[in-house]
Protein backbone atom coordinates (compact mmCIF):
# COMPACT_ATOMS: atom_id res chain seq x y z
CA UNK A 1 0.00 0.00 0.00
CA UNK A 2 1.32 3.46 -0.91
CA UNK A 3 1.84 5.49 2.76
CA UNK A 4 1.01 9.02 2.59
CA UNK A 5 3.49 11.43 3.79
CA UNK A 6 2.57 12.99 6.83
CA UNK A 7 3.81 16.26 8.20
CA UNK A 8 6.03 16.16 11.55
CA UNK A 9 6.25 20.02 12.43
CA UNK A 10 3.10 19.59 15.13
CA UNK A 11 4.12 16.23 16.12
CA UNK A 12 8.04 17.70 16.91
CA UNK A 13 6.51 20.43 19.19
CA UNK A 14 4.21 18.34 20.93
CA UNK A 15 1.03 20.06 19.47
CA UNK A 16 -2.31 18.84 18.53
CA UNK A 17 -2.39 16.33 16.18
CA UNK A 18 -0.96 13.59 18.78
CA UNK A 19 -3.44 14.76 21.48
CA UNK A 20 -6.11 14.72 19.00
CA UNK A 21 -5.31 11.24 17.56
CA UNK A 22 -5.04 9.88 21.40
CA UNK A 23 -8.22 11.71 21.63
CA UNK A 24 -10.58 9.94 19.20
CA UNK A 25 -9.22 6.49 19.56
CA UNK A 26 -10.63 7.12 23.00
CA UNK A 27 -13.55 8.02 21.89
CA UNK A 28 -13.74 5.47 19.64
CA UNK A 29 -13.53 2.29 21.41
CA UNK A 30 -16.60 3.27 23.67
CA UNK A 31 -18.94 2.68 20.35
CA UNK A 32 -21.49 0.29 21.32
CA UNK A 33 -20.79 -1.31 17.37
CA UNK A 34 -17.01 -2.26 18.19
CA UNK A 35 -17.90 -4.20 21.54
CA UNK A 36 -15.65 -7.16 21.09
CA UNK A 37 -13.10 -9.40 22.23
CA UNK A 38 -9.84 -7.55 23.26
CA UNK A 39 -9.78 -3.80 24.21
CA UNK A 40 -7.08 -1.05 22.92
CA UNK A 41 -5.93 2.04 24.06
CA UNK A 42 -4.26 5.28 22.17
CA UNK A 43 -1.21 4.70 22.99
CA UNK A 44 -1.53 0.66 22.22
CA UNK A 45 -2.99 1.14 18.44
CA UNK A 46 -0.62 1.02 15.63
CA UNK A 47 -2.92 0.15 12.81
CA UNK A 48 -3.56 2.11 9.66
CA UNK A 49 -6.44 5.14 9.65
CA UNK A 50 -9.57 3.19 7.98
CA UNK A 51 -12.57 6.03 7.04
CA UNK A 52 -16.06 4.97 6.73
CA UNK A 53 -17.96 7.44 4.64
CA UNK A 54 -21.52 8.07 4.10
CA UNK A 55 -24.26 10.35 3.10
CA UNK A 56 -26.21 10.86 6.03
CA UNK A 57 -28.77 12.51 7.89
CA UNK A 58 -32.06 12.47 9.27
CA UNK A 59 -33.75 14.64 6.27
CA UNK A 60 -32.67 12.19 3.51
CA UNK A 61 -35.03 9.21 3.23
CA UNK A 62 -33.08 7.60 0.77
CA UNK A 63 -29.37 7.31 2.54
CA UNK A 64 -31.29 7.18 6.53
CA UNK A 65 -30.01 3.74 7.15
CA UNK A 66 -26.56 4.17 5.75
CA UNK A 67 -25.39 5.11 9.87
CA UNK A 68 -26.01 1.50 10.57
CA UNK A 69 -24.27 -0.31 7.81
CA UNK A 70 -21.16 2.37 8.79
CA UNK A 71 -21.24 1.08 12.00
CA UNK A 72 -21.80 -3.04 10.80
CA UNK A 73 -18.59 -2.30 8.68
CA UNK A 74 -16.74 -0.25 11.52
CA UNK A 75 -17.61 -3.14 14.20
CA UNK A 76 -16.54 -5.81 11.42
CA UNK A 77 -13.13 -4.35 10.95
CA UNK A 78 -12.55 -3.89 14.90
CA UNK A 79 -13.83 -7.31 15.83
CA UNK A 80 -12.52 -9.60 13.24
CA UNK A 81 -9.42 -7.77 11.71
CA UNK A 82 -8.77 -5.74 14.90
CA UNK A 83 -8.51 -2.43 12.68
CA UNK A 84 -10.21 0.78 13.75
CA UNK A 85 -12.23 3.44 11.53
CA UNK A 86 -13.54 6.33 12.29
CA UNK A 87 -17.17 6.71 10.76
CA UNK A 88 -18.08 9.69 9.04
CA UNK A 89 -21.43 11.32 7.76
CA UNK A 90 -20.95 13.26 4.78
CA UNK A 91 -24.20 16.02 3.69
CA UNK A 92 -25.81 14.90 0.94
CA UNK A 93 -28.76 15.52 -1.34
CA UNK A 94 -31.72 13.78 -1.48
CA UNK A 95 -33.38 14.68 -5.31
CA UNK A 96 -36.71 14.04 -4.31
CA UNK A 97 -37.02 16.23 -1.51
CA UNK A 98 -35.38 18.79 -3.96
CA UNK A 99 -37.61 18.71 -6.63
CA UNK A 100 -40.59 19.16 -3.70
CA UNK A 101 -38.91 22.29 -2.41
CA UNK A 102 -38.11 23.88 -5.38
CA UNK A 103 -39.55 27.31 -6.15
CA UNK A 104 -42.42 26.98 -9.26
CA UNK A 105 -41.71 30.11 -10.93
CA UNK A 106 -37.87 29.48 -10.88
CA UNK A 107 -36.50 26.19 -9.52
CA UNK A 108 -32.94 26.79 -10.97
CA UNK A 109 -32.48 29.05 -7.95
CA UNK A 110 -34.02 26.93 -5.83
CA UNK A 111 -33.20 23.40 -4.06
CA UNK A 112 -33.40 21.44 -7.26
CA UNK A 113 -30.60 23.61 -8.29
CA UNK A 114 -28.19 22.08 -6.00
CA UNK A 115 -29.03 18.54 -7.38
CA UNK A 116 -26.46 17.89 -10.04
CA UNK A 117 -23.74 20.45 -7.76
CA UNK A 118 -23.81 18.08 -4.88
CA UNK A 119 -22.31 15.38 -6.75
CA UNK A 120 -19.08 17.38 -6.60
CA UNK A 121 -19.83 18.74 -2.69
CA UNK A 122 -20.20 15.12 -2.17
CA UNK A 123 -16.99 13.86 -3.33
CA UNK A 124 -14.94 16.92 -2.53
CA UNK A 125 -16.10 16.43 1.63
CA UNK A 126 -15.02 12.88 1.37
CA UNK A 127 -11.49 13.79 -0.08
CA UNK A 128 -11.29 16.43 2.32
CA UNK A 129 -11.79 14.35 5.40
CA UNK A 130 -9.30 11.74 4.15
CA UNK A 131 -6.64 14.15 3.30
CA UNK A 132 -7.22 16.13 7.03
CA UNK A 133 -6.87 12.80 8.52
CA UNK A 134 -3.99 11.52 6.28
CA UNK A 135 -6.37 8.48 5.65
CA UNK A 136 -5.18 5.16 4.98
CA UNK A 137 -8.00 3.59 3.50
CA UNK A 138 -11.24 4.57 2.51
CA UNK A 139 -14.86 2.50 2.48
CA UNK A 140 -18.01 4.99 0.71
CA UNK A 141 -21.51 4.31 1.68
CA UNK A 142 -24.02 5.40 -1.82
CA UNK A 143 -27.14 5.98 -1.92
CA UNK A 144 -29.68 8.61 -3.72
CA UNK A 145 -28.72 9.69 -7.23
CA UNK A 146 -26.04 11.81 -6.71
CA UNK A 147 -23.87 10.14 -3.49
CA UNK A 148 -23.72 7.34 -5.94
CA UNK A 149 -21.89 9.19 -8.55
CA UNK A 150 -20.09 11.47 -5.99
CA UNK A 151 -19.04 8.19 -4.49
CA UNK A 152 -17.56 6.86 -7.51
CA UNK A 153 -16.37 10.31 -8.59
CA UNK A 154 -14.23 10.39 -4.64
CA UNK A 155 -13.00 7.15 -5.61
CA UNK A 156 -11.53 7.88 -8.65
CA UNK A 157 -10.16 11.25 -7.24
CA UNK A 158 -8.60 8.56 -4.19
CA UNK A 159 -7.22 6.38 -7.06
CA UNK A 160 -4.02 5.77 -5.02
CA UNK A 161 -5.58 4.91 -1.81
CA UNK A 162 -7.30 1.11 -1.05
CA UNK A 163 -11.44 2.22 -1.47
CA UNK A 164 -13.93 0.05 -1.49
CA UNK A 165 -17.69 1.49 -2.57
CA UNK A 166 -20.81 0.00 -1.12
CA UNK A 167 -24.22 0.65 -2.68
CA UNK A 168 -26.62 1.42 0.21
CA UNK A 169 -29.77 -0.61 -1.99
CA UNK A 170 -32.86 -0.06 -3.19
CA UNK A 171 -36.28 0.73 -1.62
CA UNK A 172 -39.25 -1.31 -1.46
CA UNK A 173 -42.52 -0.72 -3.11
CA UNK A 174 -45.32 0.71 -1.07
CA UNK A 175 -48.90 -0.22 -1.28
CA UNK A 176 -52.20 1.98 -1.36
CA UNK A 177 -55.25 1.78 0.19
CA UNK A 178 -56.62 -0.32 -2.75
CA UNK A 179 -53.68 -2.57 -2.73
CA UNK A 180 -51.88 -1.65 -5.67
CA UNK A 181 -48.39 -1.66 -5.61
CA UNK A 182 -47.23 2.18 -6.21
CA UNK A 183 -43.16 3.23 -6.41
CA UNK A 184 -41.53 6.72 -6.93
CA UNK A 185 -42.42 6.56 -10.41
CA UNK A 186 -45.95 6.07 -10.13
CA UNK A 187 -45.74 9.29 -6.99
CA UNK A 188 -44.53 11.14 -9.46
CA UNK A 189 -47.29 10.56 -12.24
CA UNK A 190 -50.18 10.91 -10.16
CA UNK A 191 -50.61 14.75 -11.11
CA UNK A 192 -50.69 13.73 -15.04
CA UNK A 193 -52.77 10.59 -14.61
CA UNK A 194 -55.35 13.51 -12.42
CA UNK A 195 -55.48 15.53 -15.14
CA UNK A 196 -56.48 12.90 -17.47
CA UNK A 197 -58.83 11.56 -15.25
CA UNK A 198 -57.63 8.10 -14.48
CA UNK A 199 -57.42 8.70 -10.82
CA UNK A 200 -58.86 10.63 -8.21
CA UNK A 201 -57.69 13.29 -6.33
CA UNK A 202 -58.26 10.43 -3.25
CA UNK A 203 -56.17 7.95 -4.88
CA UNK A 204 -53.95 10.91 -5.95
CA UNK A 205 -53.07 11.29 -2.28
CA UNK A 206 -53.17 7.96 -0.71
CA UNK A 207 -50.29 7.73 -3.48
CA UNK A 208 -48.12 9.94 -2.48
CA UNK A 209 -48.08 9.47 0.96
CA UNK A 210 -47.55 5.81 0.36
CA UNK A 211 -45.31 5.71 -2.38
CA UNK A 212 -42.24 5.41 0.02
CA UNK A 213 -42.58 2.93 2.83
CA UNK A 214 -38.89 3.00 4.36
CA UNK A 215 -35.27 3.91 3.35
CA UNK A 216 -33.63 3.05 0.02
CA UNK A 217 -33.05 4.54 -3.38
CA UNK A 218 -35.53 4.80 -6.26
CA UNK A 219 -36.82 1.09 -6.96
CA UNK A 220 -36.60 2.06 -10.42
CA UNK A 221 -34.16 1.82 -13.09
CA UNK A 222 -33.39 5.33 -12.40
CA UNK A 223 -29.99 7.07 -11.33
CA UNK A 224 -29.20 5.43 -8.30
CA UNK A 225 -29.87 1.70 -9.48
CA UNK A 226 -27.92 3.10 -12.73
CA UNK A 227 -24.57 4.09 -11.29
CA UNK A 228 -24.77 1.53 -8.65
CA UNK A 229 -25.06 -0.82 -11.52
CA UNK A 230 -22.03 0.91 -13.27
CA UNK A 231 -19.68 0.99 -9.82
CA UNK A 232 -20.03 -2.71 -9.86
CA UNK A 233 -19.37 -2.85 -13.69
CA UNK A 234 -16.32 -0.87 -13.31
CA UNK A 235 -15.15 -3.53 -10.68
CA UNK A 236 -14.70 -0.57 -7.92
CA UNK A 237 -17.93 -1.49 -5.51
CA UNK A 238 -19.36 -4.97 -3.69
CA UNK A 239 -20.83 -6.32 -6.84
CA UNK A 240 -24.05 -7.56 -5.21
CA UNK A 241 -24.69 -4.70 -3.45
CA UNK A 242 -25.89 -3.12 -6.63
CA UNK A 243 -29.45 -4.79 -6.43
CA UNK A 244 -29.45 -6.01 -2.85
CA UNK A 245 -32.78 -4.13 -0.81
CA UNK A 246 -32.00 -1.58 1.56
CA UNK A 247 -34.82 -2.89 4.29
CA UNK A 248 -36.01 -6.12 5.33
CA UNK A 249 -39.93 -6.46 4.33
CA UNK A 250 -40.64 -4.81 7.61
CA UNK A 251 -39.78 -1.80 5.69
CA UNK A 252 -37.83 -1.19 9.62
CA UNK A 253 -34.97 -3.13 9.98
CA UNK A 254 -31.92 -3.45 7.59
CA UNK A 255 -32.08 -6.06 5.12
CA UNK A 256 -29.66 -9.13 6.43
CA UNK A 257 -28.06 -9.30 2.77
CA UNK A 258 -27.30 -5.54 2.79
CA UNK A 259 -25.48 -5.87 7.01
CA UNK A 260 -23.56 -8.71 4.92
CA UNK A 261 -22.19 -6.48 2.26
CA UNK A 262 -21.06 -4.22 4.65
CA UNK A 263 -18.79 -6.48 6.26
CA UNK A 264 -17.15 -7.54 2.52
CA UNK A 265 -16.49 -4.00 2.27
CA UNK A 266 -14.58 -4.23 5.21
CA UNK A 267 -12.83 -7.60 4.46
CA UNK A 268 -12.26 -6.55 0.76
CA UNK A 269 -10.38 -3.19 2.09
CA UNK A 270 -8.49 -5.48 4.18
CA UNK A 271 -7.38 -7.78 1.83
CA UNK A 272 -6.32 -4.72 -0.53
CA UNK A 273 -4.31 -2.89 2.17
CA UNK A 274 -2.36 -6.52 2.92
CA UNK A 275 -1.83 -6.70 -0.60
CA UNK A 276 -0.47 -3.23 -1.97
CA UNK A 277 -3.69 -2.97 -4.14
CA UNK A 278 -5.17 0.61 -4.53
CA UNK A 279 -8.11 1.29 -6.22
CA UNK A 280 -6.76 3.23 -9.25
CA UNK A 281 -5.14 -0.57 -9.80
CA UNK A 282 -8.65 -2.00 -10.41
CA UNK A 283 -9.49 0.38 -13.01
CA UNK A 284 -8.72 0.55 -17.07
CA UNK A 285 -10.31 1.20 -20.71
CA UNK A 286 -11.95 -2.68 -20.35
CA UNK A 287 -13.79 -1.09 -16.91
CA UNK A 288 -14.64 1.92 -18.80
CA UNK A 289 -16.22 -0.05 -21.39
CA UNK A 290 -17.62 -3.11 -19.32
CA UNK A 291 -19.79 0.24 -17.82
CA UNK A 292 -20.90 1.62 -20.85
CA UNK A 293 -22.13 -1.66 -21.98
CA UNK A 294 -24.00 -2.14 -18.33
CA UNK A 295 -25.19 0.99 -19.26
CA UNK A 296 -26.86 0.48 -22.38
CA UNK A 297 -28.35 -3.45 -20.94
CA UNK A 298 -29.97 -2.20 -17.92
CA UNK A 299 -32.23 0.73 -19.50
CA UNK A 300 -29.54 3.23 -17.27
CA UNK A 301 -31.10 6.96 -16.97
CA UNK A 302 -29.49 9.75 -18.79
CA UNK A 303 -27.49 10.96 -15.81
CA UNK A 304 -24.64 8.41 -16.24
CA UNK A 305 -23.80 9.83 -19.71
CA UNK A 306 -22.74 12.83 -17.31
CA UNK A 307 -21.32 11.31 -15.24
CA UNK A 308 -18.84 8.61 -15.99
CA UNK A 309 -16.91 11.34 -18.45
CA UNK A 310 -16.09 13.06 -14.77
CA UNK A 311 -15.73 9.43 -13.29
CA UNK A 312 -13.30 8.55 -15.93
CA UNK A 313 -11.06 12.13 -15.81
CA UNK A 314 -10.79 11.18 -12.02
CA UNK A 315 -8.70 7.82 -13.20
CA UNK A 316 -6.93 9.65 -15.72
CA UNK A 317 -8.76 7.45 -18.45
CA UNK A 318 -9.63 9.33 -21.69
CA UNK A 319 -13.67 8.60 -22.21
CA UNK A 320 -16.07 10.76 -23.83
CA UNK A 321 -19.42 10.44 -25.21
CA UNK A 322 -18.12 9.02 -28.50
CA UNK A 323 -17.16 6.14 -26.20
CA UNK A 324 -21.31 5.80 -24.68
CA UNK A 325 -22.14 5.77 -28.36
CA UNK A 326 -20.30 3.13 -29.79
CA UNK A 327 -21.62 0.40 -27.42
CA UNK A 328 -25.45 1.90 -28.11
CA UNK A 329 -26.06 -1.30 -29.87
CA UNK A 330 -26.26 -3.25 -26.78
CA UNK A 331 -29.71 -4.61 -26.23
CA UNK A 332 -31.53 -3.76 -23.11
CA UNK A 333 -31.80 -7.12 -20.94
CA UNK A 334 -33.45 -5.79 -17.89
CA UNK A 335 -37.33 -5.50 -17.76
CA UNK A 336 -37.26 -2.77 -15.12
CA UNK A 337 -39.23 0.50 -14.68
CA UNK A 338 -39.51 2.75 -16.55
CA UNK A 339 -38.79 0.78 -20.09
CA UNK A 340 -40.19 -2.64 -18.45
CA UNK A 341 -42.11 -3.68 -15.75
CA UNK A 342 -40.69 -4.61 -12.37
CA UNK A 343 -38.39 -2.82 -9.92
CA UNK A 344 -34.98 -3.25 -8.44
CA UNK A 345 -36.39 -5.64 -5.74
CA UNK A 346 -37.86 -7.70 -7.96
CA UNK A 347 -34.64 -8.26 -9.90
CA UNK A 348 -33.26 -9.31 -6.40
CA UNK A 349 -35.62 -11.95 -5.44
CA UNK A 350 -36.50 -13.14 -8.27
CA UNK A 351 -33.26 -13.45 -10.50
CA UNK A 352 -30.92 -13.30 -7.92
CA UNK A 353 -29.57 -9.89 -8.54
CA UNK A 354 -27.46 -7.62 -10.99
CA UNK A 355 -24.62 -11.03 -10.74
CA UNK A 356 -26.72 -13.31 -12.69
CA UNK A 357 -27.02 -10.97 -15.63
CA UNK A 358 -23.41 -9.90 -15.25
CA UNK A 359 -22.93 -13.69 -15.71
CA UNK A 360 -24.81 -14.04 -18.92
CA UNK A 361 -23.13 -11.08 -20.30
CA UNK A 362 -19.34 -12.12 -19.40
CA UNK A 363 -20.62 -15.35 -21.38
CA UNK A 364 -22.16 -13.36 -24.57
CA UNK A 365 -19.33 -11.43 -25.03
CA UNK A 366 -20.75 -8.38 -23.89
CA UNK A 367 -18.37 -7.82 -20.70
CA UNK A 368 -15.02 -8.38 -20.99
CA UNK A 369 -14.08 -10.53 -18.03
CA UNK A 370 -10.45 -9.88 -17.66
CA UNK A 371 -11.24 -6.53 -16.51
CA UNK A 372 -9.81 -6.62 -13.01
CA UNK A 373 -11.90 -5.66 -9.80
CA UNK A 374 -11.34 -4.43 -6.21
CA UNK A 375 -11.67 -7.88 -4.90
CA UNK A 376 -8.34 -8.91 -6.59
CA UNK A 377 -9.77 -11.26 -9.42
CA UNK A 378 -11.29 -10.57 -12.60
CA UNK A 379 -15.10 -9.81 -13.37
CA UNK A 380 -15.33 -13.47 -14.96
CA UNK A 381 -13.52 -15.03 -11.78
CA UNK A 382 -15.39 -13.11 -9.51
CA UNK A 383 -18.96 -14.54 -11.00
CA UNK A 384 -17.34 -18.03 -11.51
CA UNK A 385 -19.62 -19.69 -9.00
CA UNK A 386 -22.85 -17.41 -9.86
CA UNK A 387 -25.98 -19.30 -11.67
CA UNK A 388 -26.89 -18.04 -15.43
CA UNK A 389 -30.33 -16.74 -15.35
CA UNK A 390 -33.46 -19.29 -16.25
CA UNK A 391 -35.63 -17.61 -19.39
CA UNK A 392 -38.96 -18.94 -18.94
CA UNK A 393 -41.12 -16.28 -20.89
CA UNK A 394 -39.70 -12.99 -22.17
CA UNK A 395 -43.34 -11.68 -21.13
CA UNK A 396 -42.54 -12.23 -17.37
CA UNK A 397 -38.25 -12.86 -16.90
CA UNK A 398 -36.98 -10.09 -15.45
CA UNK A 399 -33.65 -10.66 -17.26
CA UNK A 400 -33.93 -11.21 -20.60
CA UNK A 401 -32.08 -13.01 -23.18
CA UNK A 402 -30.27 -11.63 -26.37
CA UNK A 403 -32.94 -13.56 -28.46
CA UNK A 404 -35.57 -11.94 -26.45
CA UNK A 405 -34.39 -8.96 -25.01
CA UNK A 406 -36.65 -5.74 -24.05
CA UNK A 407 -35.70 -3.42 -26.63
CA UNK A 408 -33.36 -4.67 -29.48
CA UNK A 409 -30.87 -1.61 -28.78
CA UNK A 410 -30.20 0.94 -26.01
CA UNK A 411 -32.75 3.35 -25.12
CA UNK A 412 -29.79 5.94 -25.03
CA UNK A 413 -28.93 7.02 -28.38
CA UNK A 414 -25.81 9.70 -28.35
CA UNK A 415 -26.03 12.76 -31.11
CA UNK A 416 -22.73 14.14 -32.01
CA UNK A 417 -21.40 17.04 -34.63
CA UNK A 418 -22.83 19.63 -36.40
CA UNK A 419 -24.81 18.05 -39.41
CA UNK A 420 -26.50 21.58 -40.63
CA UNK A 421 -27.57 22.44 -44.55
CA UNK A 422 -28.56 25.71 -45.93
CA UNK A 423 -31.82 24.69 -45.27
CA UNK A 424 -32.09 22.84 -41.69
CA UNK A 425 -29.96 23.55 -38.60
CA UNK A 426 -28.57 21.23 -35.83
CA UNK A 427 -29.57 22.10 -32.53
CA UNK A 428 -26.99 20.31 -30.63
CA UNK A 429 -23.14 21.06 -32.58
CA UNK A 430 -21.35 20.02 -29.79
CA UNK A 431 -23.82 16.71 -29.02
CA UNK A 432 -26.89 15.64 -27.39
CA UNK A 433 -28.82 12.83 -25.86
CA UNK A 434 -31.59 11.00 -27.13
CA UNK A 435 -33.87 8.64 -24.69
CA UNK A 436 -36.60 7.20 -26.86
CA UNK A 437 -39.26 5.10 -26.63
CA UNK A 438 -39.01 1.74 -27.76
CA UNK A 439 -41.72 2.24 -30.71
CA UNK A 440 -40.94 5.97 -31.64
CA UNK A 441 -37.38 6.51 -32.51
CA UNK A 442 -38.06 9.29 -35.35
CA UNK A 443 -40.07 12.29 -34.55
CA UNK A 444 -41.30 14.96 -36.27
CA UNK A 445 -43.25 18.37 -34.38
CA UNK A 446 -44.32 21.75 -34.17
CA UNK A 447 -42.15 23.31 -31.92
CA UNK A 448 -43.60 25.16 -28.64
CA UNK A 449 -41.25 27.33 -26.52
CA UNK A 450 -40.26 27.69 -22.73
CA UNK A 451 -38.34 28.87 -20.76
CA UNK A 452 -39.55 27.75 -17.40
CA UNK A 453 -40.46 24.14 -16.49
CA UNK A 454 -43.52 25.58 -14.38
CA UNK A 455 -44.98 27.09 -17.51
CA UNK A 456 -44.77 23.83 -19.71
CA UNK A 457 -45.84 21.99 -17.15
CA UNK A 458 -49.32 24.13 -16.90
CA UNK A 459 -49.36 24.24 -20.44
CA UNK A 460 -49.88 20.48 -20.78
CA UNK A 461 -51.78 19.66 -17.80
CA UNK A 462 -54.18 22.49 -19.01
CA UNK A 463 -54.22 20.78 -22.74
CA UNK A 464 -52.65 23.39 -24.24
CA UNK A 465 -49.71 21.04 -25.67
CA UNK A 466 -51.74 18.36 -28.43
CA UNK A 467 -50.27 15.42 -29.63
CA UNK A 468 -47.38 16.55 -32.45
CA UNK A 469 -45.84 19.11 -30.41
CA UNK A 470 -42.26 19.43 -29.37
CA UNK A 471 -41.33 20.77 -26.19
CA UNK A 472 -38.69 23.31 -26.14
CA UNK A 473 -37.51 23.88 -22.52
CA UNK A 474 -34.24 25.96 -22.24
CA UNK A 475 -31.68 28.08 -20.14
CA UNK A 476 -31.96 24.96 -18.29
CA UNK A 477 -28.21 24.45 -18.65
CA UNK A 478 -25.46 23.50 -16.61
CA UNK A 479 -24.59 26.99 -16.39
CA UNK A 480 -27.47 27.61 -13.92
CA UNK A 481 -27.33 24.27 -11.82
CA UNK A 482 -29.17 22.02 -14.66
CA UNK A 483 -32.28 20.65 -12.60
CA UNK A 484 -34.05 18.04 -13.28
CA UNK A 485 -36.88 18.21 -15.21
CA UNK A 486 -39.09 15.63 -14.02
CA UNK A 487 -42.17 17.73 -13.11
CA UNK A 488 -42.73 17.67 -17.16
CA UNK A 489 -41.83 13.99 -18.14
CA UNK A 490 -43.70 12.66 -15.16
CA UNK A 491 -47.04 14.77 -16.54
CA UNK A 492 -46.90 13.77 -20.15
CA UNK A 493 -46.57 10.10 -18.84
CA UNK A 494 -49.04 10.72 -16.89
CA UNK A 495 -51.29 11.64 -19.48
CA UNK A 496 -50.62 8.87 -21.83
CA UNK A 497 -48.84 11.32 -24.28
CA UNK A 498 -45.37 10.49 -23.66
CA UNK A 499 -44.82 8.84 -27.05
CA UNK A 500 -46.62 11.26 -28.73
CA UNK A 501 -45.03 14.62 -27.57
CA UNK A 502 -41.32 14.84 -27.86
CA UNK A 503 -38.98 17.13 -25.11
CA UNK A 504 -36.03 18.96 -26.22
CA UNK A 505 -33.79 20.70 -23.31
CA UNK A 506 -30.19 21.70 -22.61
CA UNK A 507 -31.09 20.39 -19.07
CA UNK A 508 -31.58 17.11 -17.80
CA UNK A 509 -34.05 14.80 -16.76
CA UNK A 510 -34.32 11.78 -13.90
CA UNK A 511 -33.80 8.45 -14.69
CA UNK A 512 -37.60 7.90 -14.03
CA UNK A 513 -38.04 9.93 -17.19
CA UNK A 514 -39.61 8.33 -20.12
CA UNK A 515 -40.96 9.22 -23.67
CA UNK A 516 -39.11 10.74 -26.54
CA UNK A 517 -36.64 13.14 -25.45
CA UNK A 518 -33.53 14.77 -26.06
CA UNK A 519 -31.67 15.98 -23.18
CA UNK A 520 -27.69 17.68 -22.41
CA UNK A 521 -28.46 19.95 -25.77
CA UNK A 522 -24.76 21.28 -26.42
CA UNK A 523 -24.12 24.59 -26.39
CA UNK A 524 -26.51 25.51 -23.94
CA UNK A 525 -28.52 28.44 -24.71
CA UNK A 526 -27.09 30.56 -21.74
CA UNK A 527 -23.94 30.27 -24.38
CA UNK A 528 -26.05 31.11 -27.15
CA UNK A 529 -26.86 28.09 -28.64
CA UNK A 530 -28.90 26.92 -31.38
CA UNK A 531 -31.63 26.13 -28.99
CA UNK A 532 -32.15 29.64 -27.68
CA UNK A 533 -32.60 30.48 -31.17
CA UNK A 534 -35.59 28.28 -31.71
CA UNK A 535 -39.10 29.84 -32.02
CA UNK A 536 -42.64 29.25 -31.12
CA UNK A 537 -43.97 27.02 -34.75
CA UNK A 538 -40.62 26.16 -36.18
CA UNK A 539 -40.58 22.53 -37.51
CA UNK A 540 -38.32 19.94 -34.97
CA UNK A 541 -36.69 16.36 -36.73
CA UNK A 542 -35.18 14.24 -34.28
CA UNK A 543 -33.59 10.40 -35.65
CA UNK A 544 -32.38 8.07 -33.45
CA UNK A 545 -31.25 5.64 -36.08
CA UNK A 546 -29.57 8.79 -38.33
CA UNK A 547 -28.64 9.93 -34.80
CA UNK A 548 -29.55 13.72 -35.98
CA UNK A 549 -31.67 16.91 -34.79
CA UNK A 550 -32.48 19.75 -36.59
CA UNK A 551 -34.63 22.91 -36.73
CA UNK A 552 -35.86 23.45 -40.31
CA UNK A 553 -34.90 26.96 -40.29
CA UNK A 554 -32.25 27.77 -42.52
CA UNK A 555 -28.49 28.78 -42.12
CA UNK A 556 -29.27 32.41 -43.09
CA UNK A 557 -32.30 32.57 -40.96
CA UNK A 558 -30.27 31.58 -37.80
CA UNK A 559 -27.73 33.80 -38.40
CA UNK A 560 -30.32 36.47 -37.65
CA UNK A 561 -31.60 35.10 -35.13
CA UNK A 562 -28.19 34.62 -33.44
CA UNK A 563 -27.17 38.51 -33.83
CA UNK A 564 -30.43 39.98 -32.85
CA UNK A 565 -30.44 37.37 -29.47
CA UNK A 566 -29.74 38.64 -25.97
CA UNK A 567 -28.70 36.65 -23.26
CA UNK A 568 -31.07 36.66 -20.43
CA UNK A 569 -29.76 37.99 -17.16
CA UNK A 570 -30.22 35.56 -13.72
CA UNK A 571 -28.74 36.21 -10.19
CA UNK A 572 -27.39 32.87 -8.23
CA UNK A 573 -27.62 32.78 -5.08
CA UNK A 574 -24.50 32.41 -3.02
CA UNK A 575 -22.96 29.46 -2.38
CA UNK A 576 -21.84 26.28 -4.04
CA UNK A 577 -24.25 27.41 -7.67
CA UNK A 578 -22.31 30.80 -8.13
CA UNK A 579 -19.18 28.93 -7.35
CA UNK A 580 -19.57 26.24 -9.75
CA UNK A 581 -21.18 28.33 -12.36
CA UNK A 582 -18.10 30.35 -12.65
CA UNK A 583 -15.79 26.88 -13.63
CA UNK A 584 -18.39 24.12 -14.53
CA UNK A 585 -17.32 22.40 -17.59
CA UNK A 586 -20.35 21.30 -20.05
CA UNK A 587 -22.22 18.23 -19.49
CA UNK A 588 -20.48 15.97 -22.34
CA UNK A 589 -16.95 16.30 -20.32
CA UNK A 590 -19.05 15.12 -17.26
CA UNK A 591 -19.71 18.68 -15.47
CA UNK A 592 -16.67 18.77 -13.46
CA UNK A 593 -15.46 21.42 -11.85
CA UNK A 594 -12.47 22.82 -13.25
CA UNK A 595 -11.93 24.48 -16.19
CA UNK A 596 -9.67 23.74 -19.17
CA UNK A 597 -5.83 23.57 -18.63
CA UNK A 598 -6.29 23.47 -14.58
CA UNK A 599 -4.31 21.34 -12.89
CA UNK A 600 -5.73 17.92 -11.64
Amino acid sequence: MKKKQRSDFLRDIGGCPAAMWHGWMRQAVKADFRDGPGSVYASDYTGPTILIMYGGGETNLCNLHHRKLAEEAAGHLWKTHHKMAAVEPVAAVTDAISMGHAYEDEPRLGAMGYSLFSREMFASSIVQQVEINCADAVIIITGCDKTVAGGLLAASWLKDLPVVVVHGGTIRAGCSLSGRSIEIETANEVAGMLAAGKVDQAEHDDILIRSLPSPGGCGIMATSNTMACIGSALGISIFSSASTPAMDTDHVSVFPKKLEEAREAGDCLVKMMEEGRTVGDCVDERSFRNATVMLHAVGGSTNAVIHLPAIAEGFGIPFGLENIRETSDTPVLLNLLPAGMYVMVDLFEKADGIAPLAKYMVEQGLLDGEAQTITGSSVADGLSDTPLPEFVNPQIDVIRSLEAPLKPKSSLCVVTGDHSTEEKSSIATLGSVFKLNANVRQFDGTARVFDHEGKAVEAVLSGKIVLGDVIVLRYQGVTVGCPELLRLTAALSGMGTDSEIAVVTDGRLSGVSRGTLVVHVEPEAWSGGPIALIEEGDRITLDGDAESLFVHIPADEMKQRADAWQKPSIELPRGPMRIAAQVVRPLAEGAIWWPHGSNG
